[in-house]
Parts: C-alpha cells; structure tokens; sequence
C-alpha cells in the first residue's frame, strides 16, 4: 500500500511539473493520492489492530488516531479528500472547515506559469502547496510503518522509480527486471 502512494504522489508531482496548465490530470492525481493515503490508513489499522490482538492486547482506534497525529499530521487533509470524493458528501473529520483551491500562477523566470492546488486552512490562510504536502504525507507514513514495526530502515526507492531513474540518468540497458 505504501508503493502505492508512492506511485500517485509521484504521479501528481510529475503533472504538476511537466503538465502545468492541465488543472483535470492535477485534480484527478489529487484525488488518487489521497484515496491512496486513506486506503494506506485503513490497512494499517486493520493490521495494527489484528497484531494487537494476536498478543492479547486491546487495540484503541483513539491510540490509532494518536499514531496518526504524530506521525502524518499531514493525513487528515488526504483523509477528508478521499470521504469527500468516495461519497461525494464532504467529511471534514480531522481538518474541519479546511479547502482545496486550485489557483493559476503566473509564473517567473524560475517557475513557469500553471494550475496549482492549495490545502488552506480555516479563514483562507495557506496550509501548504498539494505538491509539498503530498510529499510528507508519503514520507511521513513511511515514518509510522517503522515505528509501528510494519516496515524498517530507510524509506526504499520502489523499484518503478529507481527504473524510472535509470531511464533518466543512466542506461536504458540497466533497469531492474520486473518484479516476480
């Protein structure tokens, strides 16, 4: 679950930088992260709880959410996205009165001009890019599955992106085989 993120954080940032005045793709690649974000969330849960279980331990969905705070306080941005685009009814759970807003920029010499999407907390006031906050959500959850022993060392590039950067950067001949 977690590759998964991966690929449509990666996705939605490639758009944002290679397709800039597309604003559906960058929406639609929005929705794909948080969706996965909340689906990531949802295993997680499922697997913590059944672990604690399997100990003799009482699992707490509050002691759950806890993990969350601390770990991908980014997440219930994702979290009231994907509510709201699976059941087309908005859920604000952990970001109450937060919005999406996809703005045009006009750009500079460092940054041409595009589409970009906004999380803004209550009032208005910037949260942050969907570009950066999409990036810690993937970090961040990362950061939760070692501490929760679901995962350990560090974040591994998933085998998609170090092909996709040998296509880049080094020789097409050298790509990692497919996955078995």
């Amino acid at each position: 679950m977690w590759e998964k993120l991966a690929w449509d954080v990666d996705v939605f940032q490639d758009i944002q930088r290679s397709y800039p005045t597309e604003e559906q793709p960058l929406l639609y690649s929005a929705i794909n992260v948080c969706i996965s974000a909340w689906s990531l969330e949802q295993w997680t849960l499922a697997a913590w709880t059944q672990r604690l279980r399997d100990k003799g331990e009482a699992p707490s969905k509050q002691k759950f959410d806890q993990l969350i705070q601390t770990y991908v306080p980014e997440h219930p941005i994702c979290s009231a996205i994907a509510n709201t685009a699976k059941h087309a009814a908005y859920r604000d759970g952990g970001w109450p009165d937060g919005e999406v807003s996809l703005s045009w920029a006009d750009g500079d010499e460092d940054v041409p001009p595009g589409f970009i999407l906004y999380h803004l907390s209550p009032g208005g006031v910037s949260h942050s890019l969907a570009f950066n906050t999409f990036g810690q959500v993937q970090s961040n959850w990362w950061l939760l599955l070692v501490a929760i022993g679901f995962a350990d060392g560090d974040r591994p590039s998933p085998k998609w992106m170090q092909n996709k950067l040998s296509r880049i950067f080094g020789e097409p001949g050298k790509l990692l085989p497919a996955a078995s």
